[in-house]
């Protein structure tokens, strides 16, 4: 690798500090001159002429320096454009592999969770404590119920009325449930589209 500041493709430390950013208006961006193919053939021969043939050709010397002031430049911020590409696709590939491992893992700890909250007395508390793991688990799947309800009404041609959300009193008991049966009762509301929570015994 030549370095940070004379970065190759694949570095993945690239300083373009040195390099004078410049910004084109999208409104303006029509009107932008574009380098046909061969532009490089066009640009050694600028670089490569003589002080005897700038003269003969009647250019001015002043022109020519600025232009290829203007050739390095621009060859200079293409170098660090390439490896900072070639960076961006490292990276991505990186992210990919890391969010595979990542939610590759998210789906054992919730499977998990599930199995020991079937078993266990505090399946409340097991699952709010990953409540948030356990709606982007479920998500896909709650989506994918909703899109067939919806599907299935218009195929029906009618809706269904929306099923009253219940009270939280049990049927010939007055009073609120006890606070752990809420807290049962809503930990476990988060499975409902993987079945039942229930405890063995």
């Amino acid at each position: 690798m030549a370095g940070p500041t004379q970065p190759d493709p694949g570095e993945m430390h690239i300083d373009a500090r040195g390099v004078l950013l410049k910004y084109v208006d999208g409104a303006d961006l029509s009107k932008v001159l574009k380098l046909r193919n061969h532009h490089d053939r066009a640009m050694n021969n600028i670089m490569v002429l003589t002080e005897a043939q700038i003269e003969l050709a009647g250019l001015n010397e002043g022109d020519v320096e600025r232009l290829r002031a203007r050739i390095t430049e621009y060859r200079t911020v293409l170098m660090f454009l390439a490896a900072a590409q070639q960076m961006t696709d490292n990276l991505q590939q990186t992210v990919y592999v890391l969010g595979h491992d990542i939610a590759a893992a998210i789906g054992e700890i919730t499977a998990q969770a599930r199995r020991r909250a079937k078993v266990s007395p505090d399946r409340g508390e097991i699952l709010n404590a990953l409540n948030q793991v356990i709606d982007y688990q479920l998500a896909p799947a709650k989506k994918g119920k909703l899109t067939r309800k919806a599907k299935k009404e218009a195929a029906e041609g009618s809706g269904k009325p929306e099923t009253p959300a219940p009270s939280g009193d049990e049927p010939g008991k007055s009073g609120a449930a006890a606070p752990k049966q809420a807290g049962v009762r809503k930990a476990a509301a988060h499975w409902e589209d993987e079945g039942p929570v229930s405890v063995a015994g």
